[in-house]
């Protein structure tokens, strides 16, 4: 999907040219559900990923996810390997399985986003905020006594698996980031940046009159070719409908 390619590109440059682990979708390797009313205090916890202040970042993008298989890539320590609160950033590409006008409404691609807020692996407690595109995770000294022990490997699975239950789903690629040494700080605005390109599709749908003039979207769709050909598409078919 032409709306965030230049995005995912972007993202692409700022990793290294091979993840320190990778896999494809594993059911088996799917984490054991937890109890999503469950509390995990700071004394049962080992370390917390984002916590202390470290960046913290969640993402989620559409567009074509390589060889359309599904997949995991983690570029840094395993959960098994960490000992103290570190930046953090998750990112997820997701492939639709068309891009029709019912596929790309806001409606759509907040529910398979929010997918994430289903997700309960035991001993990994998730917080994600949306409006700041951030995700800080506690991790519990439980999960990594377990044998074997919890794995990002286990949490990117059962993610998948979840998203994979989206009708409009076609493919996913779930990338999770603990290497101190890459720039947490510029992932976090790419990620700003996806939030405020999902929002501009939204109010291209939205309006009944695509005034450039006046839109308060214009500086992004300025930046984003698949945003103004998705907007000359609906004005095209709005000057249709009143002739």
């Amino acid at each position: 999907m032409k709306l965030y390619e230049d995005l995912i590109a972007a993202i692409r440059a700022l990793l290294p040219a091979a993840p320190d682990k990778s896999c494809g979708f594993d059911p088996a390797l799917c984490a054991p559900p937890g109890d999503k009313n469950a509390i995990l205090f700071r004394s049962d916890t080992a370390f917390e990923l984002g916590g202390s202040g470290k960046a913290s970042v969640n993402c989620t993008l559409f567009g074509a996810v390589p060889g359309a298989r599904d997949a995991l890539a983690l570029y840094g320590k395993d959960l098994c390997e960490l000992t103290q609160d570190t930046a953090f950033s998750h990112l997820t590409l997701v492939q639709l399985k068309d891009e029709s006008e019912e596929t790309l409404r806001y409606e759509k691609l907040q529910d398979i986003a929010f997918c994430q807020f289903q997700l309960y692996p035991k001993g990994y407690h998730i917080r994600i905020s949306p409006a700041a595109c951030k995700e800080q995770v506690r991790v519990a000294n439980a999960a990594l006594r377990q044998t074997p022990p919890l794995s990002f490997l286990n949490v990117g699975c059962s993610l998948i698996s979840l998203l994979k239950t989206q009708p409009d789903v076609a493919a996913v690629k779930t990338v999770f980031i603990t290497d101190p040494a890459i720039d947490h700080t510029a992932l976090a605005a790419l990620a700003r940046k996806a939030k405020q390109i999902t929002a501009a599709v939204q109010h291209t749908f939205e309006m009944n009159s695509l005034d450039c003039a006046s839109c308060k979207m214009k500086p992004v769709c300025d930046e984003v070719d698949g945003l103004r050909a998705l907007h000359f598409k609906k004005e095209e078919e709005r000057k249709k409908h009143d002739t």
